[in-house]
C-alpha cells in the first residue's frame, strides 16, 4: 500500500510539473503509454554505448530481456521553453523483476526532470516527425534489499536510488495536437557504484499536445497575438487601438489621442489657436487667417488697413480712402466743405465764434496731409463799391489764412487772395439771403508749381494782407 501511494503521488506531481512562459504554438504536452525495462542488457554506468552498439552479446536486442508493464503506466509532462528546448517530467511505475540477478518483480518508481532538444527546430518545428535527444535526473525506487546484491564495494544495494538518463526519442504527430512517442534510454546510478541496478527502458506513449490560449480573450491566439495580455483587435494582430486612429498603441505615440498616421498617432498641433494646424501655418506662433496660411495681414505702411485691402500698401493713408492718402485736391475740397458758410461780422474781416469750429476741422484735414500749397479766396456779394468789396474780399481770405495757422497750418502752405463782387451770381438787388451763398470763402489746392511762384510774386502777399487785417479791424 506504501508503494502504491508513492507511486500515485509521482504521477500527480507530473500533471501539476512546470511553470515557465509560453514561447511556441500548443508548447504542453501529455503522454500517456508503457515501458519496458531490460537490465541484461546493461553494464556500468560507462558502458552505455558499447552496449548499446552490440556489446553483451547483443542482449539489448532480445525481447525476452525485457520487462514490459501494462499500459498507463508511464506519464510524460511537458513544456517547450522555446524553440529548441523542452521540459519534461517522466513518471513510470509498475512491477519490474531484474533478470540479469534472477530478482523477481519488486515496485518499480521513476520519476524525475528531463530536458530534451528538438532537432525538428532545425528545419521545422511544426514538423510532423519531431525527432530529440534528451537527458535526464531521477528519483528510483526499486527495492533490492532482499536479493543480497552488492555494489562493487561490497555494500548491499538498497531501495532508494539517484539515476541519471540520456537518450533518444521522437514525435510522430498524426495530427496537430495528437501524435504518438518512442523513447530510449540508458538509466544508470551513478552514485551506487554498481551495474546491478543499471538498465535500458523503452516506452511508448500517446500524445496530447495543448496550450495554445488567448491569455486576453480577444480571440487571437497567444502564438499569434502581438499584444496576448492585453485585448485588441485582429488587423493590430491582438494588440488594441485606444483612441481609434487606426494606428495601432504599441505604435502609437498618443495612444489615447487621435492622430494621423503622418504624425506617429499624434495630433496636429495649432500652437497659436488661429484655427490653421502648426503643419500648413507658414507662422505657427502667430495667430492669423487661413486665407494667409495661419500669417496675419501685414499692414506695411502702418495706416490701419491691411495691405491686402490697402490700395497704397506702402504710404499711409485712410480708410475711407482704400488706405492711400488724400491728394491736395481732395484736401483742398474738404477744407473747403468744412469752411461752407464761415461766418464774418458784418462788413468786416473779423470771424464770429460760430465759425471756430468749421477752422478747427479745416486746419485738421491741411495737417493730416503735412503737404501740398493751398489759395484761400475771398468773395463778396454785389452790394456796394466794387473796391471795398475787392478790398474786403482779400481782407476776409487773410483773415482765415491767419486762423488756420494759428492752428498749426505751415505757413509756407497758405496764400490768400480776394476777388471781390467779381464772381458774384446774384444781383445786387437781391435778398440778403440770396446774396449769402456769394460771400464765401474757397480753398483752391495748387499743383503747379508755376502757378504757386506767380502767387509768391503777386501784389497781394499773405504779409500785406495780414496787414491789411489790422488795419481794417480797427475800424467800427
Amino acid at each position: 500500500m506504501k508503494n502504491l501511494k508513492l507511486g500515485i503521488t509521482a504521477l500527480a506531481l507530473s500533471f501539476a510539473s512546470t511553470a515557465f512562459a509560453q514561447t511556441t504554438s500548443n508548447p504542453w504536452l501529455i503522454g500517456v503509454g508503457a515501458h519496458a525495462e531490460n537490465h541484461v542488457a546493461a553494464g556500468k554506468f560507462g558502458d552505455m554505448f558499447s552496449t548499446a552498439f552490440g556489446g553483451n552479446g547483443g542482449e539489448l536486442y532480445k525481447m525476452n530481456n525485457f520487462t514490459i508493464t501494462p499500459p498507463l503506466s508511464k506519464l510524460t509532462v511537458a513544456r517547450n521553453l522555446n524553440k529548441y528546448f523542452v521540459l519534461d517530467w517522466q513518471t513510470t511505475v509498475g512491477n519490474v523483476d531484474n533478470k540479469k540477478i534472477g530478482m523477481d518483480k519488486e515496485f518499480f518508481l521513476q520519476t524525475g526532470l528531463g530536458v530534451q532538444f528538438k532537432l525538428a527546430s532545425l528545419w521545422n518545428e511544426e514538423s510532423w516527425f519531431d525527432p530529440y535527444v534528451r537527458i535526464g535526473a531521477n528519483y528510483l525506487r526499486h527495492d533490492y534489499e532482499g536479493t543480497g546484491a552488492v555494489n562493487s564495494d561490497g555494500d548491499l544495494i538498497k531501495a532508494n536510488h539517484f539515476t541519471t538518463a540520456g537518450g533518444i526519442g521522437a514525435n510522430f504527430w498524426l495530427t496537430k495536437n495528437f501524435g504518438i512517442n518512442l523513447q530510449g534510454d540508458y538509466v544508470g546510478t551513478p552514485t551506487d557504484n554498481s551495474a546491478v541496478v543499471n538498465f535500458w527502458q523503452a516506452g511508448a506513449s500517446i500524445l496530447f499536445r495543448f496550450g495554445n490560449t488567448d491569455r486576453d480573450k480577444d480571440g487571437i491566439k497567444d502564438k499569434d497575438d502581438a499584444c496576448p495580455d492585453v485585448f485588441g483587435l485582429a488587423q493590430f494582430q491582438g494588440c488594441p487601438d485606444t483612441d481609434g486612429d487606426g494606428i495601432a498603441d504599441k505604435d502609437d505615440n498618443c495612444p489615447e489621442v487621435a492622430g494621423p498616421v503622418e504624425n506617429n498617432g499624434c495630433p496636429w498641433p495649432d500652437t497659436d489657436g488661429d484655427g490653421v494646424l502648426d503643419k500648413d501655418d507658414a507662422c505657427p506662433n502667430v495667430a492669423g487667417p487661413v486665407e494667409n496660411k495661419g500669417c496675419p495681414w501685414p499692414d506695411t505702411d502702418g495706416d490701419g488697413v491691411l495691405d491686402k485691402d490697402d490700395a497704397c500698401p506702402n504710404v499711409a493713408g485712410l480708410k475711407e480712402l482704400n488706405g492711400c492718402p488724400r491728394t491736395a485736391v481732395e484736401v483742398a475740397k474738404d477744407t473747403e466743405a468744412a469752411l461752407k458758410d464761415i461766418l464774418f461780422n458784418f462788413n468786416k474781416a473779423t470771424l464770429r465764434p460760430e465759425s471756430e469750429a468749421k477752422l478747427d476741422v479745416a486746419a485738421k484735414y491741411i495737417k493730416e496731409f503735412n503737404g501740398g500749397q493751398y489759395l484761400v479766396v475771398g468773395h463778396t456779394d454785389k452790394k456796394g463799391a466794387d473796391a471795398y468789396n475787392l478790398k474786403l474780399s482779400r481782407e476776409r481770405a487773410a483773415s482765415v489764412v491767419k486762423a488756420l495757422e494759428a492752428r498749426g497750418v505751415k505757413a509756407e502752405q497758405l496764400k490768400s487772395k480776394g476777388v471781390g463782387e467779381a464772381e458774384a451770381t446774384e444781383p445786387e438787388t437781391a435778398s440778403d439771403e440770396a446774396r449769402q451763398k456769394d460771400r464765401k470763402v474757397e480753398v483752391k489746392a495748387i499743383v503747379d508749381l508755376n502757378e504757386w511762384a506767380a502767387l509768391q510774386k503777386s501784389d497781394v502777399p499773405a504779409k500785406a494782407t495780414k496787414k491789411a487785417v489790422k488795419k481794417t479791424s480797427k475800424k467800427k
